[in-house]
C-alpha cells in the first residue's frame, strides 16, 4: 500500500513539475498580449471605459529561522516602505539612494532583522525588516518566491539577500583574561535580541576570565566569548580590545604553595603522559558545524590537505572529510582557519544539511497507526504539498521535518482535514491533521509521515 503511494506520488511531482513549465509558459504569453492590449489602450478616445484592475489584498505570515540565519544585506535596487509597496497609500521609510548606502556600508547596524512576510494576491513577497541599529523599519519586495522558512529562497536582484552578521575568528594565544568592560549575550548588534548579560557589572569585572571562542563582525572587528573562571553562570561576548591579557603563570605559582610538591615519580608520570589535547605533530583539525551547533571533529594528516604540496582547507580539499547529509555553506563565512594551514591548526567548517530531492508521503491514523491509503484524487493534492516541501528545501536528509512548516504547506493545500470517503477508513466525517513524525529524514527514502484522527 505504501509502495503504491510513492511511485504515485514520484509521477505526480513529476507531472506537476511539468505543469509548472506549462503555467510558465502561458504567463509568458500572457505577458506579452497584456503589453499589447497597453499599448492599444492608449489610443482609445477619452471617455472609453477601461477594465478595472484587480484590487490587491495581502496576506501576513509569521517567519521560522535558525538564530543565525533570519538576516540580510541591503541590495540597493529597492525601497523600504511602511506597507507592502502595491497596498495604496504606502510611504517610502528609506529610498533608493539609502538603501545603495546601507548596501555599501560594513557597519553591523545597517544588517537587517528579518521577521515577517507577506503576499499578496498577485503573487508578490515582501519582507518585513528592521536594521540592527533600529534606524530603518518597514515592508522591502523580494520576489516572487516564499521565503517563510528559509531566506536563501529570496528572488536574486530583488530588495535584500541572505547575510551572516558573524564569522568565526582565532582565539587569543593567552586565553586568559581580564576585563575592561560589560558582557554581552551576543556581539552587539549581530542579533536583534543582542543585550547586556543580567549580572551586575561590579559582580564580575573584577573576576578572571577565560576566552573560548572569537568571531567577527561585519566590520571585522573582534569579540571574545569569556566564561568567568570562577562563577560557571557569568559569561558573554566582549569586544576584543576591552580585555588585557593576565598572567596565568602567576596564579600558577600562588596555588601551587598550597599543594605538596611533586615527587620525581610524579615527574616521570608526567612526562610519560602528555595530555590529549596537544595536537598529534602533521595533523590537522576539522571542526564542522550546523547551525552553530557542533556536528564532529575529523583530525587529519596535513599531507591529505595537499595540494601540488601544499597544505590548504578549500571545499575540494576537504570534501571527502564532510559528514553524510550535510554539504559546505556557499557564503563567504563557509571555511574559517585560525591562519596558516600547519601542525595542529584548525578550521572551523560551516555545513548545510542536504536537501531531499525526492519524497514519499504517508498518512496514517493517529490512534492506531494504521497506514491509510488515500483516493486519486487526494493523492494529486498530497503530490502538489509534497512538491511545496522540496521546492521550499524544507525536507532535510538527516535532519527533523520542521511540524509547523508542514502544517502551513498543509493549510494552503487545503489538507488539515481530510473526508473519509477519501481515505481506507470506514464511517462518515473528517479526520483531522494532528502532527508529523518528526523522526530524522533517512536520506535513503525520505518520507514525510501525517498524523489524522
Amino acid at each position: 500500500m505504501q509502495s503504491f503511494l510513492k511511485k504515485t506520488v514520484y509521477a505526480g511531482l513529476t507531472l506537476f513539475a511539468l505543469g509548472s513549465l506549462a503555467a510558465v509558459n502561458t504567463t509568458t504569453a500572457n505577458a506579452k498580449k497584456h503589453v499589447t492590449t497597453k499599448r492599444v489602450a492608449k489610443k482609445v478616445k477619452k471617455g472609453k471605459h477601461t477594465k478595472k484592475q484587480t484590487k490587491v489584498t495581502v496576506t501576513y505570515y509569521k517567519v521560522h529561522f535558525a538564530e543565525n540565519a533570519a538576516y540580510a544585506k541591503s541590495n540597493g535596487v529597492v525601497s523600504i516602505m511602511n506597507k507592502p509597496g502595491k497596498l495604496g497609500n504606502a510611504k517610502v521609510v528609506a529610498n533608493k539612494t539609502t538603501m545603495r548606502r546601507l548596501a555599501k556600508s560594513k557597519l553591523p547596524e545597517n544588517v537587517f532583522h528579518v521577521y515577517g512576510m507577506a503576499k499578496t494576491n498577485t503573487g508578490l513577497y515582501y519582507a518585513h525588516v528592521v536594521t540592527l541599529g533600529g534606524k530603518y523599519r518597514g515592508w522591502i519586495y523580494v520576489g516572487k518566491n516564499d521565503f517563510q522558512y528559509n531566506l536563501d529562497n529570496i528572488t536574486k536582484n530583488t530588495g535584500i539577500s541572505a547575510t551572516k552578521t558573524l564569522r568565526y575568528g582565532a582565539n587569543p594565544s593567552n586565553v586568559n583574561v581580564k576585563i575592561l568592560d560589560k558582557l554581552w549575550t551576543y556581539p552587539k548588534f549581530s542579533r536583534y535580541n543582542a543585550r547586556v548579560v543580567s549580572h551586575k557589572k561590579a559582580s564580575y569585572i573584577n573576576d578572571d576570565f577565560v576566552v573560548e571562542s572569537a568571531v567577527y563582525n561585519t566590520r571585522g572587528w573582534l569579540y571574545y566569548y569569556v566564561q568567568d573562571a570562577k562563577k560557571k553562570s557569568v559569561n558573554g561576548w566582549i569586544y576584543s580590545g576591552s580585555t588585557t591579557a593576565r598572567n596565568a603563570k602567576k596564579d600558577t605559582k600562588k596555588t601551587s604553595k598550597k599543594n605538596p610538591a611533586k615527587t620525581s615519580t610524579d615527574n616521570k608520570q608526567t612526562q610519560s603522559n602528555p595530555t590529549t589535547t596537544k595536537p598529534t605533530p602533521s595533523t590537522y583539525n576539522l571542526v564542522f558545524k550546523y547551525n552553530g551547533n557542533f556536528v564532529s571533529t575529523k583530525i587529519v594528516n596535513l599531507s591529505d590537505l595537499s595540494v601540488n604540496g601544499t597544505p590548504v582547507v578549500t571545499p575540494d580539499s576537504i570534501a571527502k572529510f564532510i559528514p553524510s547529509n550535510y554539504q559546505i555553506t556557499t557564503d563567504a563565512n563557509a571555511i574559517n582557519t585560525d591562519g596558516p594551514i600547519v601542525n595542529g591548526g584548525t578550521a572551523i567548517i560551516n555545513l548545510n544539511a542536504v536537501p531531499a530531492t525526492r519524497l514519499t508521503i504517508a498518512i496514517k491514523q493517529k490512534d492506531t497507526g494504521s497506514l491509510l491509503t488515500p483516493s486519486s484524487d487526494l493523492v494529486t493534492t498530497l503530490n502538489e504539498a509534497g512538491q511545496d516541501l522540496l521546492n521550499q528545501k524544507l525536507v532535510l536528509n538527516g535532519q527533523s521535518i520542521n511540524a509547523d512548516a508542514v502544517k502551513s504547506i498543509l493549510t494552503n493545500r487545503n489538507l488539515l482535514s481530510i473526508d473519509q470517503s477519501k481515505l481506507s477508513t470506514s464511517g462518515a466525517g473528517s479526520l483531522q491533521f494532528v502532527g508529523v513524525d518528526t523522526t530524522a529524514v533517512d536520506a535513503s527514502n525520505p518520507t514525510v509521515t501525517l498524523y489524522y484522527k
